[in-house]
């Protein structure tokens, strides 16, 4: 189910999301978007052009820090508060759909994290361009929403086209029906000609990366050969690329307390970090950097098909943006498919 919505409308489309919830949008500070609250009087930054933010919207749902326990004392409960994210792009509604099944399934739950989604609002919008480090075809994805919105947004000359993806969307526009009218076939063909080259541009950004073998055989013909060892020679283990990451959902519990008031915290935590996977007596199953770097390239590419039958990198690029080391995930999946069916052990 298809709409229109022009430019004038467009802003008080935005005031109504503002009276009944906090909204976040992508936001042009020095040629980037970054991810700013929304107010009556910013409503004309909002930019839905271009690609996706600077900054994944991953806390918004997963705290970076939370109290989930009191010792002695009333215990924490989720948060109620309603929250609209405008603008999110494709690979971060993918990068939802990972750390909704992470948080949302099976036999442990997250309350916290699923009452954040209960009360959220999730507008997506297409890719207009692309960054040169941007490479959701790569991984099966698309530069626009393909699922986990209410509503998404293709931006078309005069305004966007309004595609509804779930009843809370359709209730929306049902209650705002004034602001929307029905999308033309040249508002179609519009938005079809801009997905379109927005492809063609990512096909030129990425291509010196066309793989001629599934990433993930690459990596299961790989879990144990030599090359590791000069692939990760420039990590530096700062973690940049697990904090960046839309996907990365290992936290860490953490105990507080003084004058008799005793809370239990969740925090983000990250696998590069060495004492990641240290346990009792000190023992380190992972003790160098190399094997760490390793282990979460596999469970983005290969251990998360066993878990979740799907890629856990959503191609965005944030990780390759922020490495310190200058490490292209794209450059070392070209690297594992030029030396398998190696597998020469690692030691």
């Amino acid at each position: 189910m298809e709409y229109f919505i022009d430019n004038i409308n467009f802003t008080d489309f935005v005031k109504k999301l503002l009276e009944s919830s906090r909204v976040l949008a992508p936001v042009e500070q020095y040629e980037r978007n970054y991810i700013q609250e929304v107010t009556v009087d910013n409503i004309q930054s909002i930019n839905l052009f271009g690609f996706r933010t600077v900054e994944p919207f991953k806390s918004c749902f997963f705290a970076i820090d939370e109290i989930v326990s009191k010792y002695f004392g009333p215990q924490s409960s989720p948060a109620a508060e309603k929250l609209t994210i405008l603008g999110a792009r494709g690979c971060d509604l993918e990068a939802l759909e990972v750390s909704d099944r992470v948080f949302g399934e099976g036999e442990y739950q997250d309350p916290f994290y699923l009452k954040r989604r209960e009360n959220s609002f999730i507008i997506g919008a297409d890719c207009t361009g692309c960054g040169q480090t941007c490479f959701c075809t790569l991984v099966r994805g698309k530069p626009w929403p393909l699922q986990r919105f209410d509503l998404s947004l293709a931006p078309i000359e005069g305004g966007f086209i309004v595609e509804v993806g779930t009843d809370k969307g359709k209730k929306f526009v049902e209650e705002n029906h004034s602001l929307f009218s029905e999308s033309a076939e040249a508002g179609q063909t519009a938005k079809a000609e801009n997905r379109k080259k927005v492809l063609q541009l990512l096909a030129q950004v990425n291509g010196q990366y066309q793989y001629k073998r599934e990433i993930a055989e690459s990596h299961k013909r790989n879990l144990e050969n030599q090359a590791w060892k000069v692939l990760t020679k420039d990590c530096v283990e700062c973690s940049s690329c697990n904090l960046i990451c839309p996907t990365c959902t290992c936290f860490l519990l953490t105990d507080s307390g003084g004058q008799g008031e005793f809370s239990r915290h969740k925090v983000w935590d990250a696998c590069l970090k060495s004492a990641y996977q240290k346990v009792a007596g000190g023992s380190n199953p992972r003790g160098k950097l190399y094997q760490r770097l390793q282990n979460r390239y596999h469970c983005k590419m290969d251990y998360s098909f066993d878990r979740l039958g799907r890629y856990t990198c959503v191609g965005c690029g944030r990780c390759i943006d922020g490495c310190a080391g200058n490490i292209d995930m794209r450059k070392i999946f070209a690297e594992l498919e030029r030396q398998a069916p190696l597998t020469a052990k690692l030691v």
